[in-house]
């Protein structure tokens, strides 16, 4: 059996606990480098619209991080290479 990778969940059950990503933990705050938005990083999974067909007739799942602006709002989605710790680069 292989190890999940950061992002990746071993079960598809919506209650397992959050992951974050290499050295950026849920709940830490984030620069998304895409947008230049900053809040904290919420889960990363693996993504797939509700209305878009299974993976073996539509496109696959990406992964995807999920942001919250800090005090609240409407939570954003990047591309899990685009998140880095406020602070950084």
């Amino acid at each position: 059996m292989t190890r999940p990778q950061y992002g990746e969940r071993t079960t598809a059950n919506p209650c397992d606990p959050p992951v974050g990503l290499p050295g950026i933990p849920v709940g830490a705050l984030v620069r998304d480098r895409a947008t230049g938005r900053e809040g904290t990083l919420r889960d990363v999974l693996l993504y797939r619209p509700a209305d878009e067909l299974p993976e073996r007739e539509g496109r696959p799942a990406r992964r995807l991080a999920f942001l919250r602006p800090v005090g609240g709002g409407r939570e954003w989605t990047t591309e899990p290479d685009q998140v880095v710790p406020l602070g950084s680069g």
